[in-house]
């Protein structure tokens, strides 16, 4: 077959016999008007069902709201001309045009054109109804609707969505504009672990939750949904280096804000309790100074926030408070072991704390824990440093600086 329909002369052939059926049907009329060579024929008539009605109007100030939409069209004439027209089929229309008139129901007389001019047009019905209505614009806030919220990656969370732009408008016939209860934007969030950023297509709905399907602008919004990782909010620990100048102390450290929030894996937010790694140097501070820092990210953590902090450092005159007869506690024995203070060694010491008058002013000797740390010591006498847990802003000077004990081997059962 392809070798057929290759061949010149078969495209020749056919070609031929096109043409020549062509000039049969034009020329039939004219045959058949002279007597002796073919028999009288009558008109023939072909009918179109269900032909659409154009409705020209002013689509700038008006919506069609209701509108006669098909109708059937009869075609008569000779043979010729009806069966050309079947055969090549040429553009036609047929429109109400109702340009010139305003909102209201309209019942116009159908008209027609692209038919060849030798075939007689009836059209059924003829005449077609308009509706017109004004069109008004509204505008829509843009509901973003999350889908699969619930099935976010494990342990993170979904934060509020974001859409540009905020409104879009809607444009139709004033009753079906006041229809529009809601425009939504879809969103899919099953396993996201990050931001997501989307353009969504626009869907509008009535106070019944019925799609409607209207011309929306813009059609398609942007939307971010920010999807936070696990999170955990920690303390912020500053650490000090260096001394302050001779005759002055600290009397307040503030940091705004007091808090981070860390993000990361479950196991790597478990093994923090505070953040450290800011430190301020004492040996530069003469005067009340603000400091403006960056928090460093620790190992493991994905991000934090706020990224910067103010450190506020205030000093004041150091002043000496001087405590008699202050216990010293053992601690760290382990349960079987008796431990106790050499002979010729006092239970007690002195201390005297140095700070600023408002720290001192609200320090009791009962602020502070004042101890020997007797863990993991062999049988015999042993020198053990004092150590004293206090307040952060206040230095302590002791009157002496190691006890004598005695490790004496388990305790005696009584």
């Amino acid at each position: 077959m392809d070798k057929l329909f290759n061949s010149h002369w078969f495209v020749k052939i056919i070609s031929f016999f096109i043409a020549l059926m062509l000039f049969a049907m034009v020329n039939m009329d004219d045959l058949t008007s002279q007597p002796g060579i073919l028999p009288s024929l009558s008109d023939r008539t072909s009918t179109l069902e269900e032909v659409e009605v154009t409705v020209v109007y002013d689509e700038e100030n008006y919506a069609i709201v209701d509108q006669t939409e098909h109708v059937q069209v009869k075609l008569s004439g000779s043979q010729s001309a009806v069966a050309f027209f079947q055969l090549m089929r040429p553009n036609f229309e047929v429109f109400v045009d109702v340009t010139e008139r305003q909102e209201g129901v309209h019942t116009l007389s159908i008209q027609h054109r692209g038919f060849p001019g030798d075939l007689s047009v009836s059209i059924v019905p003829q005449f077609a109804r308009v509706e017109l209505q004004e069109k008004q614009t509204v505008s829509i806030p843009v509901d973003v609707e999350l889908v699969n919220a619930d099935a976010v990656k494990e342990g993170y969370s979904v934060g509020t969505p974001m859409v540009s732009p905020v409104n879009v408008t809607v444009t139709a016939a004033r009753e079906v504009a006041a229809e529009v209860a809601d425009a939504k934007a879809y969103v899919d969030v099953e396993d996201a672990d990050k931001m997501l950023e989307e353009a969504v297509p626009v869907k509008l709905y009535d106070s019944s939750g019925n799609e409607l399907h209207l011309d929306v602008e813009p059609g398609i919004v942007d939307v971010r949904v920010p999807i936070t990782s696990p999170n955990k909010s920690v303390p912020i620990k500053i650490s000090r280096e260096g001394e302050l100048t001779e005759g002055v102390s600290i009397e307040s450290i503030n940091v705004s804000p007091k808090e981070v929030l860390i993000y990361g894996p479950f196991d790597v937010l478990e093994s923090f309790n505070v953040l450290e790694g800011l430190t301020i140097d004492l040996d530069n501070i003469t005067e009340d100074q603000t400091f403006t820092m960056e928090v460093p990210v620790p190992p493991g953590v994905q991000a934090l926030e706020p990224e910067m902090v103010e450190v506020e450092v205030n000093i004041a005159e150091e002043e000496s408070r001087q405590w008699s007869d202050v216990s010293i506690e053992l601690i760290g024995a382990p349960g079987e072991t008796d431990i106790d203070f050499a002979d010729d060694e006092e239970e007690t010491l002195s201390i005297i704390a140095h700070g600023a008058e408002a720290n001192l002013d609200q320090f009791s000797v009962d602020d502070i824990q004042v101890y020997a740390d007797v863990s993991n010591l062999s049988e015999g006498e042993h020198s053990v440093p004092i150590q004293i847990n206090g307040p952060q802003n206040i230095r302590f000077s002791v009157s002496k600086t190691n006890v004598e004990v005695i490790v004496s081997g388990q305790a005696e059962s009584e």
